[in-house]
């Protein structure tokens, strides 16, 4: 008990020491490119993939056995004329083969194929675009973690911005209630001002709490996505929300949807299952009519003779060869196989289609994003800027006695709500110009436009 009780106090000592872990965009979306959960296991589906079409040209190659056999049998035995004689007799075999008994060829022949003409001709092609699709499935899943992983990083910077925003706020509303205190117990302001003040002090505490939560929410988030030790916490080496010039917005949004169309993985991902389907459905109809091939030949050592002694021994060859047709279910199977094989490439024709609706429509929705978050930034800069100039023209009536608590109060919570609205906007910004990049296919390469002051820096 003790041991452990050690172990856990370690542990927390550990964690409680730990430095947190600077990362920006560029390296989140880089170790999300090596360690996501989700990318690993696509890039092991498209490894199958891949062995699966190497796999479909293995019927060509023959099967190769080495061996030996021995056979003993004493009683009465039926000749091929009919007689039944009793008698004892052995045989043995080695060599490129095994299971030679009497007359017949080996039971197990040294080099054989059997290859089914339908699946040898038709199947690669299937595998190579089932391959194809899911390359292109691997290639989607990369833009979506992107796409995740931004989210995930400008949320932590925007939680830890907005942490800091709190953190001024609260000082501020704290300064208010000391200079309100003091004032009160001086005789030169009232009483109700200072508890009205100490309240307001109160309740910015408690939303500086409720941020620093959702900053250490957003920081395990981005954890887990990028699959960081555990007890690794990351931390943005962005302090602020810096502009991106990713895409500019005066694109036509046909444009953007034309290039996404061109560039984008999930509806040619489609088009090569189709094809791949369009290949099973060949088989089926044309299979039908190519044969079953099968072939062997043996080569070994032979012994054998009557009794327990083997006089005779010398070395044999074995071939034979065999073509014949297969009907399963008397072909009912196969026409059963042909409607599957229909049904599944209208189905990969309605995901096509539907792939280019949701591209098109999430190009759109990204623009449409974009263009309302650019038209509010300098509203939203134009508001801080007025709120800030508020707070401190009220800060300084307020030692000069010439304003109201109450007023100060009111602009330290305007100056709160600017700079919050102008964190989120620009945050909303930069997701927009990330997620219109990619959607249009193009993998995120993030670029400020500059650096502009943090919102809420006094």
């Amino acid at each position: 008990m003790k041991t452990r009780l050690f172990f856990l106090l370690a542990a927390a000592a550990s964690a409680a020491s730990a430095e947190p872990m600077l990362i920006d965009l560029p390296t989140a979306l880089r170790l999300a490119n090596e360690k996501n959960t989700d990318l690993a296991i696509q890039v092991q589906r498209t490894t199958r993939a891949e062995l699966d079409k190497a796999a479909a040209w293995y019927q060509w190659v023959p099967t190769l056995r080495i061996g030996a056999s021995y056979g003993w049998q004493d009683g009465p035995l039926q000749e091929t004329g009919g007689n039944v004689a009793d008698v004892e007799r052995n045989s043995r075999y080695a060599g490129l083969g095994a299971g030679a008994y009497g007359a017949g060829m080996p039971l197990r022949p040294g080099l054989s194929a059997g290859i089914d003409l339908s699946e040898a001709l038709y199947a690669p092609a299937a595998a190579r675009q089932m391959h194809r699709a899911a390359q292109l499935e691997e290639d989607s899943i990369r833009l979506q973690v992107m796409v995740e992983v931004a989210e995930a990083y400008y949320g932590l910077v925007g939680a830890t911005r907005e942490t800091e925003i709190m953190e001024l706020s609260a000082g501020h509303a704290r300064q208010l209630a000391e200079q309100t205190r003091h004032f009160a117990d001086a005789g030169e302001g009232l009483r109700a001002d200072a508890e009205r003040a100490e309240v307001e002090s109160l309740i910015q505490q408690q939303k500086l709490e409720q941020a620093r939560e959702r900053r250490n929410a957003a920081a395990l988030d981005l954890a887990r996505l990028l699959r960081l030790e555990d007890g690794a916490e990351p931390a943005p080496a962005d302090r602020m929300i810096v502009p991106l010039s990713l895409v500019d917005s005066q694109t036509p949004a046909k444009d953007l949807v034309a290039r996404a169309l061109a560039t984008r993985p999930e509806p040619r991902q489609s088009q090569a299952v189709l094809e791949a389907e369009k290949s099973r459905l060949r088989k089926e109809q044309y299979g039908i009519f190519l044969p079953k091939v099968e072939i062997g030949f043996s080569y070994g050592g032979f012994g054998g003779g009557t009794g327990s002694g083997s006089p005779y021994d010398d070395t044999r060859s074995d071939l034979y060869g065999m073509v014949y047709w297969q009907f399963d279910s008397l072909g009912l199977r196969n026409r059963n196989k042909i409607q599957q094989h229909r049904a599944l490439m209208a189905e990969a024709r309605a995901r096509e289609d539907q792939a280019m609706v949701d591209i098109s429509t999430e190009v759109r929705m990204d623009h449409a994003a974009l263009a309302s978050a650019e038209r509010q930034l300098d509203l939203t800069k134009r508001a801080v800027a007025r709120a800030r100039s508020s707070y401190e023209l009220n800060r300084k009536r307020i030692f000069e006695k010439q304003g109201l608590p109450l007023e100060a109060l009111q602009s330290i919570k305007a100056l709160a709500e600017a700079e919050a609205l102008h964190l989120a906007v620009a945050t909303r910004f930069n997701l927009a110009q990330l997620r219109l990049q990619i959607a249009t296919g193009s993998p995120a390469n993030p670029q400020p436009v500059g650096t502009t002051a943090p919102a809420g820096n006094p």
